[in-house]
């Protein structure tokens, strides 16, 4: 996962340190299936530089690994290190690099990603306005953001009240919030799709 900053970021990255070890227990086939039509369906160029922020313990990486091919790279990031510690022990774990860090100070340079993928991280961002700044900071022009969810936007908040604690009020805003936010960060909403079993926004970024 891949948060905002100060302690509550801290705690929050003791929560995920804390899962790591059994996340993957947690991970339905049917979850997996969805996240590969996804990534399918945002038709990737080979050789396209992705940033798949808050990578967890892996699960995008043989997907994205395979539709950017040997002349492309897929970047994993995520300031939980127990998580990133759990992603390199696996097999199908191969990407080109992978980065301990905060999406609040992402360590990249300006306009070098084509794709910013945010799988099941982004409510959990401490300061979204400024994590989408710095997503756009490193996205090419005409480079796209892609949030997802394997479940509805009502589905999720459910979900995060359930577990209560740090993560009770990790929502998504809705669509008008989100709008304006993507708007000052210079990025534009070109599809939101909120559906009972995903929830798919792509962005992009101003050519």
């Amino acid at each position: 996962m891949a948060t905002g900053s100060g302690k509550i970021a801290m705690k929050l990255q003791d929560y995920f340190d804390s899962l790591a070890p059994t996340w993957d227990r947690e991970i339905r086939w049917e979850g997996v299936n969805c996240l590969k039509n996804i990534v399918q369906e945002l038709e990737i160029e080979t050789g396209s530089y992705v940033l798949d922020i808050g990578s967890g313990t892996g699960i995008l990486s043989p997907f994205l690994t395979e539709v950017v091919g040997e002349e492309g790279r897929s970047i994993a990031l995520d300031f939980s290190r127990k998580m990133l510690l759990e992603a390199r022990a696996k097999d199908s774990f191969a990407v080109t690099d992978c980065i301990q860090a905060d999406v609040s100070a992402i360590p990249l340079c300006d306009n070098c990603v084509d794709l910013a993928l945010c799988n099941s991280v982004f409510p959990h961002f401490g300061d979204k306005a400024k994590a989408l700044r710095e997503i756009a900071r490193v996205l090419r022009d005409g480079g796209r953001l892609v949030i997802c969810h394997t479940m509805s936007r009502e589905k999720l908040k459910q979900l995060h009240r359930s577990i209560g604690g740090i993560v009770a009020n990790d929502f998504l805003p809705d669509e008008f919030k989100l709008k304006e936010m993507m708007e000052r960060a210079g990025l534009a909403i070109t599809c939101l799709e909120d559906s009972p079993k995903r929830y798919l926004l792509t962005a992009r970024k101003a050519a």
